[in-house]
């Protein structure tokens, strides 16, 4: 048997808490390990992971991740695949909808989106983007907000899409880096030649920075824009908040054509494998760029702590608490960075 080679599987009991789900729990099994041997210090760890969860709200998601870094990265594919049965909730459209004006809506989803990236230069890819979504089985209530706000994709409806991207990463870890920037931006197109229901192009740019102030002591960065243009259809919109952007914020609670944020979180390792972090950031949603206003600019803050459950790989656990207003709070309890 060759132990340079070998896979490493996890099964793990799944329990975490968000706004957007409340309690949640679930399975999650996953395969690490090196396209190449273990000691190659070229080539990241890849991971594998299947995933079904059920929440106390009655929604169910059944996912397949993938990140395949091969030989040296000269390639790295990225993979999901997805069906959801989610309740959620609608606030309205733009900048300015009302925290009391709140409906319940149900949707189905499935979503296939492969990614795959090659470099061309040192840090530097470029990638193809494939995406299918599914949404059926929509319901809402007739006659109340969601029926009374104008938008594409009130009912059931699918889109395919192609795109590119182009990526800059010098980041020394995947989950928890020191240092180095990992930049990206990604322009995928949908329309009717490729049987998508609607026509409309999405274009998302990322930008984040990590240094470690002295030991054991980081400062993280992101900038962050999503733009939507065309007929753009309601789950494809732009969200604010949730667990990997403004936090406090419920994802979906600001929803529009496209949005902008900027977080920051200082994250600070205490004894054994413990970690906390402290974190802040403003964003908004806009319609077009003229309607950019920074007089309706939301934020929020909070901080956390950190269980290194990976300690090779420096993956955490991680418990936050994001507060806004008495209206945008909450705990997110979940695996992984925001950023």
């Amino acid at each position: 048997m060759d132990t340079a080679k070998r896979v490493n599987y996890l099964v793990i009991p799944v329990l975490f808490k968000t706004p957007e789900t409340g309690w949640a729990y679930g399975l999650s099994t996953s395969a690490n390990f090196k396209t190449t041997h273990k000691h190659d210090s070229l080539t990241r760890m890849s991971v594998i992971t299947a995933l079904g969860i059920f929440s106390q709200r009655q929604q169910n998601i059944q996912a397949i991740d993938a990140t395949i870094y091969f030989p040296k990265e000269k390639y790295i594919l990225y993979f999901n695949s997805s069906h959801s049965y989610f309740p959620d909730n609608f606030w309205g459209i733009g900048q300015y909808s009302k925290d009391t004006d709140v409906e319940r809506y149900v949707f189905e989803e499935v979503i296939v989106n492969p990614h795959i990236k090659r470099k061309f230069f040192k840090h530097t890819f470029f990638g193809l983007i494939a995406d299918y979504q599914n949404i059926f089985k929509v319901q809402y209530t007739q006659g109340g907000l969601m029926d009374s706000t104008e938008f594409y994709g009130k009912t059931n409806y699918n889109i395919t899409g192609i795109g590119f991207s182009a990526s800059y990463d010098t980041r020394n870890s995947t989950f928890w880096p020191t240092k180095g920037i990992f930049m990206q931006t990604q322009f995928t197109t949908y329309n009717k030649e490729l049987a998508s229901t609607y026509s409309f192009n999405k274009w998302k740019v990322e930008v984040r920075l990590f240094k470690q102030l002295f030991k054991g002591h980081i400062l993280a960065c992101q900038l962050y824009n999503y733009s939507t243009f065309g007929e753009t259809p309601y789950r494809s919109m732009a969200t604010l908040g949730g667990q990997g952007n403004l936090r406090g914020f419920y994802q979906g609670r600001f929803r529009d054509n496209s949005m902008y944020s900027a977080i920051a979180e200082y994250r600070a390792h205490i004894f054994w494998k413990i970690s906390a972090c402290v974190f802040g950031g403003v964003g908004d949603v806009y319609n077009q760029p003229k309607n950019i206003n920074t007089s309706s600019l939301k934020g929020s803050f909070g901080g956390g702590l950190r269980l290194t459950i990976l300690e090779k790989e420096n993956l955490n656990l991680r418990v936050d608490y994001g507060y806004s207003d008495n209206y945008n709070r909450g705990f997110y309890f979940t695996v992984g960075e925001c950023f």
